[in-house]
This record gives structure tokens, C-alpha cells and sequence, in this order.
């Protein structure tokens, strides 16, 4: 083993080197951009953001709430899983979402 060289964990897969999809995600996430259409957006918007994301940083959450007209933005103490990982917190803040756009809904039919 060569100290200069950091070992690499094997994949649990198997596999020596990512894919040709995960190359293809990489492509996609420098070269497009949704934000020109976010204010064409007309539908109830839920934005979640996590205080210490290290994945999609918090100013995106507040980007998508400006661009996104009559959004939601609940900024969540935690990171990228924490709806998986303690889906107790979160889930109770979609639900009362859902909720909400359910009632305001059923009072526009009327």
C-alpha cells in the first residue's frame, strides 16, 4: 500500500468506478437549470430546506421560495436525510401541508 495514496472503499456493489449514470447526473446538474420556469409554477409548494445540508445548501431553499410565488419554506434543523432518517419531525409539517391545500381545494369546487 502506497502511504501517498489514500485507500478507497470498495463499492458495496462491487463495482471499481461509478457508471455512466452517475456521470450522466453530474452532466445534467452543471448544464441545467429549472429557475427561469420556477415563477411559472401555480400549484401549492412545499420547500424544505435543512439548516446544515451539505448537499443543497439552505440559500437554495430560499431561492426556490422567492422564485416560487405563494411557496412554503420550512427550514428544518438538520441535513439532506432528515426526512428519511427522523421522518417523525417532518412528516407531521406535509401532512399539515397537505392538509391545508386538501381543505383550500375542496373550498374552490364549491
Amino acid at each position: 500500500m502506497n502511504p501517498a495514496r489514500p485507500a478507497r472503499p470498495a463499492p458495496a456493489d462491487g463495482r471499481r468506478g461509478p457508471g455512466r449514470g452517475y456521470y450522466y447526473q453530474l452532466l445534467a446538474g452543471a448544464g441545467w437549470t429549472s429557475l427561469p420556469l420556477l415563477p411559472l409554477l401555480r400549484r401549492p409548494t412545499l420547500v424544505l430546506a435543512g439548516h446544515d445540508d451539505p448537499l443543497i445548501p439552505l440559500v437554495n431553499g430560499h431561492i426556490l421560495h422567492r422564485l416560487i410565488a405563494g411557496s412554503e419554506l420550512v427550514v428544518y434543523r438538520g441535513g439532506h436525510l432528515d426526512l428519511i432518517a427522523e421522518p417523525d419531525r417532518l412528516a407531521p409539517v406535509i401532512e399539515r401541508f397537505l392538509r391545508a391545500g386538501a381543505h383550500a381545494g375542496r373550498k374552490a369546487i364549491r
